[in-house]
């Protein structure tokens, strides 16, 4: 039993080996890669940096990731420092980070997405589970998310937008950018409930609204009940299955 966990933290602990078609450095705190890469599974305490292809085999556990074009990995992401890709990134298991992560080209995520930092992805956003940015979450592009979508801090979503789950965070703003020119849509199949205020526009919800202010643009659609504690503001073209309610703070 004993050689079995020794095989198996080594497994583990697998430095990660990158090759590639171009220029190849590493530095002490980074690793560079142009051209076409491939990279192992496995860990290393450097953050990478993609500039071109890069593929991924496996399991990755890094310092941080910088690409530039496209990223592909076979299995799950973490890393422990800030992520930023601007050009493809598709990853099929679940990501992973202790800080922030900035994606504004085309991401898809084959399961969830846990960022301890804040979110931002200013692109095509596909999610396959559910989605956490700790210190806010905000997505400009066209979002699909197959689950909830979380933060301790602000949710602003001005890009058209599917949620399979609940919305939760401390404010939960959709379509209110003044600088939106195009009407985008937002469809919510479960909840959305903030600790502070909720602003949404052409906006449909299937479940319930939660907020301490609450605002219904025009254009939205609610089938659940809204709730409030504070402040209700509703737009004569919203549709509304049930008159709103007002609660108490603690019930929020």
């Amino acid at each position: 039993m004993e050689k079995k966990n020794n095989k198996s933290n080594e497994k583990i602990e697998k430095r990660v080996i990158i090759s590639s078609s171009g220029d190849l450095q590493e530095f002490d705190e980074h690793i560079s890669a142009m051209g076409s890469a491939k990279i192992s599974g496995g860990k290393t305490n450097k953050s990478i940096r993609i500039s071109g292809s890069g593929k991924i085999n496996g399991d990755l556990e890094c310092n941080g990731l910088t690409s530039t074009g496209t990223v592909t990995g076979s299995g799950n992401f973490t890393s422990h420092g800030e992520i930023s890709s601007s050009g493809s990134f598709n990853i099929a298991g679940f990501l992973y980070g202790d800080e922030s992560a900035d994606f504004s080209g085309s991401t898809q995520i084959g399961n969830l997405v846990n960022i301890q930092g804040s979110l931002i992805a200013s692109g095509s956003f596909k999610v396959g589970h559910f989605v956490r940015g700790e210190q806010g979450i905000q997505l400009s592009g066209s979002s699909d998310i197959n689950g909830n979508l979380s933060s301790e801090k602000s949710i602003r979503i001005d890009g058209s937008t599917y949620i399979e789950g609940n919305v939760v965070g401390e404010e939960v703003l959709f379509g209110v950018s003044e600088n939106i020119r195009k009407r985008q849509h937002y469809k919510i199949h479960g909840s959305i409930l903030a600790k502070n205020k909720v602003d949404v526009i052409r906006t449909h919800v299937k479940g319930d609204i939660k907020g301490k202010d609450v605002t219904i643009g025009k254009g939205s659609e609610i089938l659940g009940t809204i709730y409030y504690v504070d402040k209700i503001e509703v737009d004569k073209k919203v549709k509304l299955a049930n008159e709103p309610t007002q609660i108490k703070l603690d019930e929020l």
